[in-house]
C-alpha cells in the first residue's frame, strides 16, 4: 500500500555515477567496470514518508551521452523532482551543470525541486564544496556530496529530495496521489526496464 507516486529523474553527464547510485539504493553491489546507460532505464522503490504514509518512487535514469539527449529530455516532463549529478573530480561535468538545469527547466516549472549531487568525493577533487554550494544556491537547489564507491551519503541524498518534495507537495503539480483501488499495482520487487528508440528491453 502506498499513498503517493513520485516520478524522479536522475540526470547529468555520463560517468558521474547515476546508475551506480540507483544500484546501491536497490541493494546491488558497486561495480568498478563502467557501462554507460543507453537511453533511459527505469526502476522503482517503496519509501516510508512517516508513520502513516508511503510513497512509490519511480526512478528514470537518463543517459548522459549527447547522442541520447533528444530521448532523455522527454523524460524530464511531469516529474516530481530531479537529481542532477556531477563528478567533483571532473571539471567538464561541473561546467555542464548549467546546461542540464536549463534543459530540465524547459520541461518543468520552478516548483519542481532539483537536488545537485556531487559524486566521487573519494577521488582527488577539482571542484570545491563551496563553489558547488554557491552554484546550487544561485539556482535554488539543495546540494549534497556523496561517494557511491564508498557508500557515503547514498540514502541521505534520496531523503533530501524526497523530504523537499513532500514538504512542498501542495505546490508540486506532478505528485500523484494513489487511492486504495490503485494499490493492486504495487510490485513486491522493483522492476527495471531499459528504454531506447521507442522500445523497452527488460
Amino acid at each position: 500500500m502506498y499513498n503517493y507516486i513520485f516520478k524522479l529523474c536522475i540526470f547529468g553527464d555520463y560517468n558521474t555515477g547515476k546508475t551506480s547510485f540507483l544500484n546501491l539504493l536497490q541493494n546491488y553491489n558497486y561495480v568498478n567496470n563502467y557501462e554507460p546507460t543507453i537511453g533511459v532505464e527505469f526502476s522503482s522503490q517503496i519509501f516510508k514518508l512517516n508513520d502513516t504514509e508511503t510513497v512509490k518512487i519511480a526512478f528514470w535514469d537518463c543517459a548522459g551521452q549527447e547522442r541520447f539527449h533528444s530521448v532523455t529530455e522527454n523524460f524530464f516532463r511531469n516529474v516530481a523532482g530531479g537529481m542532477l549529478f556531477f563528478d567533483v573530480s571532473c571539471r567538464e561535468s561541473y561546467n555542464n551543470v548549467l546546461e542540464w538545469i536549463t534543459k530540465f527547466r524547459k520541461k518543468n516549472n520552478d516548483n519542481i525541486p532539483i537536488i545537485l549531487v556531487g559524486n566521487k568525493i573519494d577521488k582527488k577533487r577539482v571542484i570545491s564544496k563551496n563553489d558547488a554550494y554557491i552554484l546550487a544556491t544561485d539556482f535554488n537547489m539543495k546540494y549534497i556530496e556523496i561517494s557511491v564507491k564508498k557508500g557515503i551519503n547514498i540514502k541521505n541524498a534520496l531523503e533530501l529530495l524526497i523530504d523537499n518534495i513532500y514538504e512542498n507537495k501542495e505546490e508540486n503539480p506532478n505528485i500523484k496521489e494513489v487511492c486504495d483501488e490503485d494499490n493492486y499495482l504495487l510490485l513486491s520487487k522493483p522492476t527495471r526496464y531499459r528504454y531506447c528508440s521507442g522500445c523497452y528491453i527488460s
